[in-house]
């Protein structure tokens, strides 16, 4: 498990999937979310479109102020991932903080490097620190396993196991 308090870098995929469950508020009063602007112009992209991914984007842009906004060479890039992904991996190598992401490939390659957790590592965090319920939490992983479509996918079935383990 990941520290309790601290600092992470983000991904696109991270910072869509709270904006998603509306708990990115949270998440920026309790911990220290740096980013790159290449997340912030894919997140520009997503938000020129009028589905649910632009308007949830459109939403996280509004906290842009909250996120620490870095940029980072990458010396050491994983043949396997975007360039996006492979900066953001470099500046966690660098920073030694940990990637938070949903992207499976992502964290399959990079977690012999560096700290990497699924963005769901939030919901288990805050409801640990009673941020909200076992229940509440519980029904945000519900809510975002529909709104990301990942069914009965390991971040869904992982989260919902940590989450049971929880006093209500």
């Amino acid at each position: 498990m990941a520290k309790s308090s601290g600092s992470y870098i983000l991904d696109t995929s991270a910072l869509i999937s709270l904006g998603s469950v509306h708990i990115l508020e949270q998440v920026l009063k309790v911990f220290s979310v740096t980013t790159t602007g290449s997340v912030i112009r894919e997140l520009e992209d997503f938000a020129r479109y009028g589905d649910k991914y632009g308007s949830i984007a459109r939403e996280v842009l509004a906290w842009k102020s909250k996120l620490v906004i870095e940029s980072c060479e990458t010396k050491e890039p994983i043949k396997y991932i975007e360039p996006t992904d492979n900066e953001l991996y470099s500046l966690a190598l660098q920073k030694g903080l940990p990637l938070v992401t949903d992207e499976t490939k992502l964290v399959h390659h990079a977690r012999k490097n560096i700290e990497v957790y699924f963005t769901t590592l939030f919901l288990v965090m805050l409801a640990e620190a009673r941020h909200f319920t076992k229940k509440e939490a519980l029904h945000k992983l519900e809510e975002l396993r529909d709104i990301r479509n990942w069914r009965n996918n390991i971040i869904y079935i992982t989260t919902r196991n940590q989450l049971e383990l929880l006093s209500p």
